[in-house]
């Protein structure tokens, strides 16, 4: 075994790592700044039962204790987050080769790598898998970066997105974070960029 080792009983391991991910004892999420004046004019603080993130007043928002899903009005840009205990991989490049390849092939069902419904979905580039500095994300935190293409079904509209996924093991327990987003192909950095802002907003609450 190479990355990280798996634990004897993998369902306490699992359940152990659900717990410390939920309760943000892992990994810190960026905090938000200490003012609204900090984020653009146009954003608003949303609450949902489980998450507080900052945005455009008019996004949207569906989520659980595992995951939130954030989007504009037509679900044109698309920010996916989730986190939870998993079983402890053979290997980091194990686990990112599964995740990636589930996204990639559910996309033509909505609501995952992408909002809407997608075809020809496929990675323009696969990242190196990085191992992450010990001092503040532990001893065994991985970190895979992807890039995306397709097209929605009917209309046909290019769309690009980028996906993060982490992997990581503590005292045996292992959990993991992604992140994927999307938007048109056309002014797709500019969309990006304030995809990733309003990722970086995100906090827990009611864990």
């Amino acid at each position: 075994m190479r990355e990280m080792k798996r634990g004897a009983d993998l369902r306490w391991p699992m359940l152990l790592a659900t717990c410390l991910v939920m309760a943000g004892m892992l990994v810190p999420i960026l905090a938000p700044p200490t003012a609204d004046a900090a984020y653009p004019s146009n954003f608003r603080r949303h609450q949902e039962l489980y998450w507080v993130w900052y945005g455009p007043g008019s996004w949207l928002a569906a989520s659980g204790k595992n995951d939130l899903h954030i989007s504009s009005p037509t679900g044109t840009l698309w920010n996916n987050y989730g986190a939870s205990g998993v079983i402890c991989p053979q290997t980091a490049g194990q686990w990112f080769k599964y995740l990636r390849n589930n996204f990639r092939n559910t996309a033509g069902a909505g609501q995952g790598i992408y909002s809407h419904p997608m075809r020809g979905t496929h990675f323009r580039k696969i990242g190196k898998i990085r191992k992450l500095p010990a001092a503040r994300y532990g001893p065994a935190y991985f970190r895979q970066k992807v890039l995306w293409t397709g097209r929605r079904k009917g209309s046909g509209q290019a769309i690009r997105g980028e996906m993060i996924m982490d992997i990581f093991a503590v005292s045996g327990a292992c959990g993991q974070r992604f992140q994927s987003r999307g938007a048109p192909a056309r002014g797709n950095a500019k969309s990006i960029r304030l995809l990733r802002l309003v990722q970086s907003t995100i906090t827990q609450r009611n864990l």
